[in-house]
């Protein structure tokens, strides 16, 4: 219960950073995906249904306060938090190389399908946001995830703790 409540506050906390603070510090117009890294992280633990569940919902939430598009980072959140949580099931999660490549593949795939999703609804997207835009993103991603791994970590492990009580 502690988790999802947790989950929850960063979320909607990931959601208020994107929105304010990170829409103004970007890098060549690049800014890290927080709330692609919740759901990437959260899928880890949670396995491909819970993590589909929530990245479903955390993208919906994006669509609704910040996207033009709706529906498109709900599918492609909860299709990445699905295929992150089915290919990392027992995984070794202490080990940081988990979490790094993770990550960066997963912030790729995710511009993919948000590309192609693009193509579907007509948009005439160029492929050249693979280079200058998914890339970079998935690059900042990666950055991040020595400074905030170790604290997901340990609010994982911890609520397991105290369940097993």
């Amino acid at each position: 219960m502690y988790y999802y409540v947790i989950l929850s506050l960063l979320g909607v906390g990931g959601l208020i950073l994107q929105s304010t603070i990170l829409s103004h510090l970007t890098i060549a117009g690049v800014k890290p995906d927080i709330l692609l890294i919740i759901v990437v992280f959260n899928s880890l633990f949670k396995g491909p249904f819970k993590g589909s569940l929530f990245g479903f919902f955390l993208g919906l939430v994006e669509d609704i306060f910040l996207g033009k598009y709706i529906g498109m980072n709900a599918l492609a959140k909860g299709i990445i938090s699905f295929i992150w949580g089915w290919l990392t099931e027992g995984a070794f999660r202490e080990n940081l190389l988990v979490p790094v490549v993770s990550l960066f593949l997963a912030s790729i795939l995710n511009g993919v399908i948000i590309i192609l999703l693009g193509e579907v609804a007509g948009l005439n997207w160029n492929w050249g946001l693979f280079f200058w835009k998914v890339i970079p993103v998935a690059i900042c991603n990666t950055c991040l995830v020595p400074f905030v791994y170790s604290h997901f970590y340990k609010g994982v492990t911890m609520d397991t703790k105290e369940q097993a009580l």
